[in-house]
């Protein structure tokens, strides 16, 4: 389960620990973060388990139209439980207030996809990766520009880069959404005037139309690492050039560089990144 919202929780803890013990019932593993300003969770467990939590937070007033974003992992995501309260539900670090009820206007995945489709008004949008370099390397909606963040925190920084384009119709998206919101927010705040974000973020859009608009594999920030949307794989492997989308972590903890890697490959150089960086390390 993917979901987030944003919205005012003035007993932060008390809802943790309501959340605590409604997810160790239910057995569920993942990462809940609790704001001030919301609640921003990705957990999973047995269909049965997920049901149930969706049942319980609908139930709540304040979360009764939370949307959650579902997939099937096939085997556990996470190794354990962890729900944190901290400053905010997703790590802008802007220097300034962002008031997140002003947000972009919603583009639905079927939008999105007439304007992908359509040549004529994919002329008339500018579509703005707002994740990580890293995620946007292996796999994005076609023509997207990224900012080469390492972070949601370089963001404000980022965005100076394209402030040429405060008048041009800008499509944001993300990986679930949330960021989105968030950086659509802070657009509009400083002066862009046609910010626009893709609702439910890759996640949403990839369940109606994974075969076309969007290239490569999706990152996500759970054991699979990635999820295959189609067969069009866009990097490859350092090692041998063999495509593949397989990020793994450098075995040596004092590099630790996460990198594209086959299977192979892997088992052939112990993990290592790859043999000049080896040295370096």
């Amino acid at each position: 389960m993917l979901y987030y919202k944003f919205i005012d929780i003035a007993k932060t803890y008390s809802l943790m620990r309501e959340q605590r013990s409604l997810c160790n019932r239910l057995h569920l593993k993942g990462r809940i973060i609790i704001a001030k300003e919301g609640i921003n969770g990705t957990v999973s467990g047995t269909k049965e388990a997920t049901d149930e939590y969706m049942k319980v937070m609908h139930k709540k007033a304040e979360f009764s139209d939370m949307e959650f974003k579902l997939g099937d992992s096939g085997t556990p995501s996470f190794p354990k439980l962890s729900i944190k309260v901290r400053s905010e539900i997703v790590s802008l670090y802007a220097p300034e207030t962002v008031n997140v009820q002003e947000t972009g206007a919603y583009v639905e995945p079927d939008e999105m996809y007439d304007i992908l489709k359509d040549d004529d008004k994919n002329k008339d949008y500018i579509i703005l990766d707002g994740r990580n370099n890293y995620e946007y390397k292996i796999g994005r909606f076609r023509n997207a520009i990224e900012l080469d963040t390492d972070n949601f925190r370089g963001f404000p920084k980022a965005l100076e880069k394209i402030e040429h384009l405060k008048d041009k119709k800008i499509i944001t998206y993300c990986t679930g959404g949330i960021r989105c919101e968030k950086a659509s927010a802070y657009m509009k705040q400083k002066g862009f005037k046609n910010v626009y974000q893709l609702h439910g973020g890759i996640v949403k859009y990839i369940q109606k139309y994974p075969e076309f608009g969007f290239d490569g594999n999706c990152y996500v920030f759970d054991g699979r690492v990635s999820i295959q949307v189609n067969n069009n794989i866009l990097t490859e492997c350092e090692y041998c050039a063999t495509k593949t989308a397989r990020y793994i972590n450098c075995a040596n903890n004092e590099c630790h560089r996460q990198f594209i890697c086959c299977e192979k490959c892997d088992a052939q150089h112990e993990s290592f990144c790859t043999q000049e960086k080896v040295k370096a390390c």
